[in-house]
């Protein structure tokens, strides 16, 4: 059973009301069977929601459409906000779905009331399947051990970077980092505390970071950095402020304490770039550090 609680401020009334998802097509008005129509289509939250928003549209006229989802951190609004308004949360077995913002300068009529009450009976279902999708899609993007961005989202983030980049005339670099002889850590100590140790690294880089740059566990005892708009030398600075953090973190194991130190390559995006000739140059500068005796930043 689906639950829709209504509250409308065009100053008419406030009340609540509960709909079941038709069970026959019967129970369903023509404009509900269009729209179930489109809506079955769609898969993407954002399409659905736009979907729906015009299926509402042609049916019922209005100014301000918004859909907002507090627990998934989302939001979309399209026109601008009018006096008289219905708000609507949508919960389907207890959980709730979000909740609708419809608004209008004019206030709306019981009739189109009505005609809303049957398109919401068949968007609630499209909407917990989009929700599971987008959270399922997400899930495969995050490293189950430091809950991360995974290499799947790195491959996926720095083609639309690298094209953001382009397009706005932006700068970006790209950092890769890279424990020093952690193989020694699994050997000595297991497999256990290493995996502690990778998330306490975790910890400790994700706190140097800026709410622009986007890390990643790139494979193993490897991750990656995404600096949006971020030139070579202000790298180097926020680089040499992660490598000292990291080696002065200490970890506690037993009666002893294990030590961990990081070599970190910088490679800031040429004009001559793709993906893979960026991925490379800091790879390779990444190498260097190793080479030079780890523990070090190059560029």
């Amino acid at each position: 059973m689906a639950d829709f609680d209504m509250n409308e401020s065009n100053g008419v009334q406030n009340s609540s009301l509960i709909i079941s998802y038709p069970e026959s097509m019967t129970d369903i008005t023509d404009p509900s069977i269009q729209t179930m129509s489109a809506l079955q289509c769609a898969l993407e939250l954002a399409e659905l929601i736009k979907l729906f928003g015009n299926e509402m549209a042609a049916i019922v006229p209005h100014e301000y459409f918004c859909y907002v989802n507090e627990y998934e951190h989302i939001k979309y609004d399209i026109g601008t906000s009018a006096r008289h308004s219905l708000h609507y949360k949508l919960v389907l077995f207890g959980k709730s779905l979000g909740e609708l913002t419809f608004a209008r300068s004019t206030p709306f009529v019981e009739i189109e009331i009505q005609k809303m009450k049957a398109l919401f009976s068949v968007l609630i279902y499209p909407l917990r399947n989009a929700l599971l999708y987008k959270q399922a899609v997400e899930k495969a993007y995050i490293d189950t051990l430091t809950g991360i961005n995974n290499r799947a989202a790195f491959d996926k983030a720095i083609e639309q970077e690298i094209d953001f980049a382009i397009r706005h005339h932006y700068t970006l670099t790209l950092m890769m980092l890279d424990l020093d002889k952690f193989k020694d850590v699994n050997d000595n100590y297991g497999h256990i505390t290493g995996d502690a140790v990778l998330i306490k690294f975790t910890d400790c880089i994700t706190q140097c970071l800026r709410r622009s740059d986007s890390l990643f566990r790139y494979g193993g005892e490897e991750f990656s950095v995404l600096l949006r708009n971020t030139r070579i030398e202000g790298a180097k600075l926020l680089a040499e402020r992660m490598r000292k953090s990291v080696e002065e973190m200490v970890f506690a194991h037993e009666d002893a304490e294990i030590n961990i130190t990081v070599s970190i390559g910088l490679a800031e995006l040429q004009a001559t770039d793709d993906t893979k000739k960026l991925i490379a140059r800091a790879d390779a500068l990444l190498y260097q550090a190793k080479k030079n005796g780890r523990n070090k930043v190059m560029s």
